[in-house]
Parts: structure tokens; sequence; C-alpha cells
């Protein structure tokens, strides 16, 4: 538990302290790795948490619950192992590419155990409660449609003024535009460093750009269903505290997501703002989820043997 709240805390300093962006708007290249490196360490870290939950016998809330979550954060490290590689690494920016798969599958992996976690339990909630988890989703979609519109307005230029159509036009009769001969440009050759393979990988995937945005807006709005479930089905009880942290960490990971689809849609995203921070914290949750299900379950087997005997 030490070890992923320290985790956190350096991770919010190093945003704080080194965030430091060039002439060109742009993060210095040790700063974008030290913000990986951070982000896929939490991530790895977590996951590894949960698949100890995976292998021990006292887990309450089932085995399966956590090997699901802990691989769909093995996987969310994989994407941006990936991410790392395409963007600092080879200076790719694709719409679409092979990371990107990688973090749908979390999402299902992660959707997944949250779900087995609450699948046993046999929720007799009452109408307050279901209207708060109604509430939760409805709230999860309107901000996605809020941030999408949003974008789609702050994109959009006013209208350059000019002269009339039919001016145009009657000059155009009146006289002569000269029009220059443009000699054929030379072919830019391509900076990357990243193998032909890759190149003509995101070239096959980006036609997938919509459909791959759709699929992270759905994973959004499940995950955030299934954490305000966690809430109110998990809210009192000894084996509480851990989901509440699960949940506190899919409403992290949603925040980001909603910053970064905002910046996206935009144009105006920069690694390595301040609100990336969100992602590492998702993980650190995670982790911390795990670790207090690990101890209340072992606890609670100990004190059970303690009272038989």
């Amino acid at each position: 538990m030490g070890a992923c709240i320290a985790w956190g805390v350096v991770t919010l300093l190093f945003f704080l302290l080194f965030t430091a962006p060039g002439e060109d708007g742009a993060q210095p290249g040790w700063f974008l790795v030290g913000i990986n490196l951070l982000e896929i360490g939490a991530f790895f870290l977590a996951s590894v948490l949960c698949f100890r939950n995976w292998r021990s016998t006292q887990i309450v809330s089932g085995r399966n619950v956590w090997f699901w979550i802990g691989l769909g954060l093995l996987f969310y490290a994989m994407g941006t192992v990936l991410f790392f590689i395409w963007g600092t690494v080879w200076g790719l920016d694709p719409a679409v590419s092979l990371g990107d798969f990688f973090y749908i599958f979390s999402y299902v992996f992660l959707a997944a155990g949250m779900f087995k976690a609450v699948l046993p339990r046999r929720l007799n909630l009452e109408v307050p409660q279901w209207l708060m988890v109604v509430g939760i989703g409805l709230g999860g979609v309107l901000l996605a449609i809020f941030v999408n519109l949003a974008a789609a307005e702050a994109t959009v230029g006013p209208l350059e003024s000019g002269p009339p159509i039919y001016q145009v036009a009657q000059a155009a009769t009146e006289e002569e535009v000269a029009v220059p001969e443009i000699e054929a440009a030379a072919p830019i050759e391509a900076t990357s460093s990243a193998p032909g393979w890759v190149l003509q990988l995101d070239g096959m995937l980006e036609p997938m750009v919509d459909v791959v945005g759709l699929l992270y807006l759905i994973g959004d709005i499940v995950l955030l269903v299934i954490a305000g479930t966690l809430l109110v089905a998990f809210w009192g009880g000894r084996y509480s505290q851990s989901w509440k942290l699960i949940a506190i960490a899919a409403f992290c990971l949603y925040i980001a997501d909603m910053f970064f689809a905002y910046a996206v849609n935009t144009d105006t995203y920069i690694e390595g703002s301040l609100w990336e921070v969100f992602w590492t914290f998702s993980a650190v949750f995670f982790g911390l989820g795990a670790v207090v299900e690990h101890a209340v379950s072992v606890n609670s087997r100990r004190s059970t043997r303690r009272r038989r005997g």
C-alpha cells in the first residue's frame, strides 16, 4: 500500500514540478519518457497485485474477479508501451494504431472483472439507489455528448468575409487573371524511423478511426456505470473498502479519457498535460483496491480460525 501511495505522490510531483512546455508548445523528450514510465510502471504494479489475489485461495470476492481485472490492467500497460514506441520513439501520430486495440481489450477485461464482482451479490437495491446508478450512467452519457459537441463547435471557425459572388464573377469576365504555373513539389521524405510494416499497418487501420472512437466511448460509459453500481452495492460492510477504491479508479480513468477526447477533437492535445496524471491515479487506485482486498481476506480467514480454535 505504501508503494502504491508513494507512486501516486511521485507522479503528481513530477507533473507539477517539471511540466515546462517549450517554445513550440511541446514537452521536452525526457519529460515524456518520465511520465510514460510512471504510467506503465503503475499499471504493471497494479496488474501484479491483482494477479496475486488471483493466485490466492483466501480471496473472498473470488479469484476470477481479480484475474480479469489484472488482465485488463496488463493490456492497458501494453497499450501504453505501444503508444510510447509509436509516438515518442518513432515520432508517429496515426489516427489508429496497434495500441488502441490493447486499450479496447483492457476495457473489456476490466468491465468483465468488475461485473463478476457485482454479479454474485443479490442487488436488492432500493429506488433511490437505482436512481443513483441510473443518474451516474446518464451523467456519463451527457458529459460525453457535451465533450463531443463542444469540440465540434470549437473546431468551427468564423466565416471569412468576402465580396459577393456576382461581383467576383463580373470581375473575372472583365479582366483575365494570370495563373502562374505551379511546379510539382518534390515528395517529402519520411523522417520517421519506424519500420515499413508499421507504416503499412497504420495505413490499414486509419479507416477504422470512427469505430475505434465509438468503442472507446462505449467502454468509458460501461466502466462508469459498473463503478457506480460497485459504490452502491458495496457501500457498507467489511469488504466495501476495496471496491470503493476500484470505483474511484474507474472514475479516474473516465475523467482522463474525457479530457483526452476533448483535446483530440479540438486539436489542442499536448502530450504531458497535467490532467494525464489521472491515468496513473487510476492504476494506483486499482492497486490499492487489490492490496486492501488481500489484507481483509487474509485477516478474516485468520480470525475465523482463531474463533474455531
